[in-house]
């Protein structure tokens, strides 16, 4: 009887077992959409905090850039930073864009607007409307603001997980580069300088340096 009790105790066990691992298999035939889906593959639809954090921090990041890029237009003392402003609004609309439907293609809920700092920050150069400390400080912020995006989109190239925010990061990546390079070194680079690395033939190609703008 006690040979009889473990023998039937142990095939139990073994049953659960087999049950468990045919489960887990059967999931895998059947649905191999949802075990690629775990994986982190670059191809996989799965949202990483990565994925996550590029599309939050460029969403809000664009809110700063629209603001401050639009304030420079009317707060700054040099035409090449108006300019500069402007190209910005334009461009951060358009990435904005690209950024809000891939969030929600992904299921990732944006934030309604900037971060404390950033509205201190763009509180900060406000206050130097109109004076030759505008253009410089502006110049910083910007500068600063899109090496960090920079940097931020080619890790999600490197090792992101969602293929949409993965594309996204590839599409962006080349106008904020250029943005970076309008602004380096405390100096402002006219946008005609700039017009045919990010924004391809379609925009700029019928213009000439001296028209764009």
């Amino acid at each position: 009887m006690s040979i009889t009790r473990t023998t039937a105790r142990f095939s139990a066990v073994c049953a659960t077992t087999l049950c468990l691992a045919g489960a887990a298999a059967g999931a895998a035939l059947v649905s191999p959409g949802t075990a690629l889906a775990a994986s982190p593959s670059p191809s996989s639809s799965r949202v990483s905090a990565l994925d996550k954090e590029l599309l939050t921090a460029a969403h809000q990041g664009n809110l700063w850039e629209i603001e401050t890029g639009q304030a420079a237009q009317t707060d700054a003392t040099t035409s090449c930073v108006k300019k500069v402003g402007a190209e910005f609004v334009r461009d951060h609309r358009t990435l904005d864009a690209g950024v809000t439907k891939t969030a929600a293609q992904v299921g990732v809920k944006l934030p309604s607007g900037q971060t404390a700092d950033q509205r201190k920050q763009a509180a900060a150069l406000k206050a130097m409307a109109k004076k030759p400390s505008y253009d410089g400080a502006w110049l910083k912020a910007q500068y600063a603001a899109h090496t960090q995006t920079l940097a931020l989109i080619d890790k999600v190239i490197a090792s992101g997980t969602n293929a949409k925010v993965r594309e996204l990061a590839k599409t962006a990546r080349p106008v904020v580069a250029q943005h970076t390079q309008m602004v380096s070194h405390d100096r402002c680079r006219p946008p005609q300088a700039h017009s045919s690395q990010a924004h391809g033939s379609q925009t700029h190609s019928s213009q000439t340096p001296g028209s764009h703008r």
